[in-house]
Formats: C-alpha cells, structure tokens, sequence
C-alpha cells in the first residue's frame, strides 16, 4: 500500500497580523525598558488599540452587502403599488449568509 503526503513546496506564510502583534510586542517592551514608560500606561494604550482593532475585525464583512441604508426600515411584509406583497414575493433577509459583524 502507498502512502501519499500532501507535501507542497510553498514556504510557510506569517499572517499580517501576527507580524502587526510582533511589533506592537516590541514596541511595548521598548516603552518599557528603553524608555521607562510606566507599565500602566502601556496597558492603557494597548487597550486602546485592541479596541480600535477589533472594530476594524468586527465590521470586516460590510464591505458586500450595499450599506446601512435600509437598516431601520424593514418590516415583515413590503408593499407594492396594488398594496401588500405576498410572502412568496418578499425578498430574502438580506443578512442570511454573512460571516459576521457587529449587527
């Protein structure tokens, strides 16, 4: 029996965004030690940055759905011109589908 390895010759590829964690890592480190910045302080910004990351991470998926126009405006059934539409004529929930977000 032959046993097969699913072997690729790519070299192993970093996330950005463990390369973007490294540098805040030594960014701090050197606030710290280099210039005695207060460990408290440094906690501070870097919960504020977390938070200004995740937001950025939380609305990742608005990019395809057309915006927040209609967003307060839904209800059960949509009219037409002749009144009420049917449920077999109303449109699908916009949001079925998504990866995520923050609403």
């Amino acid at each position: 029996m032959e046993h097969n390895s699913p072997t690729t010759d790519r070299p192993v590829r970093i996330p950005p965004v463990v390369w973007f964690l490294g540098f805040g890592l030594i960014v701090a480190l050197a606030a710290i030690f280099v210039f005695n910045v207060p460990l408290s302080t440094v906690g501070y910004y870097a919960l504020f940055a977390f938070f200004i990351g995740s937001h950025f991470f939380m609305h990742g998926s608005h990019g395809g759905h057309g915006g927040h126009a209609g967003h307060g405006q839904r209800t059960g059934t949509t009219t037409n011109v002749d009144g009420p539409a049917s449920a077999a004529q109303s449109p699908k929930d916009e949001h079925t589908g998504r990866s995520g977000g923050c609403h």
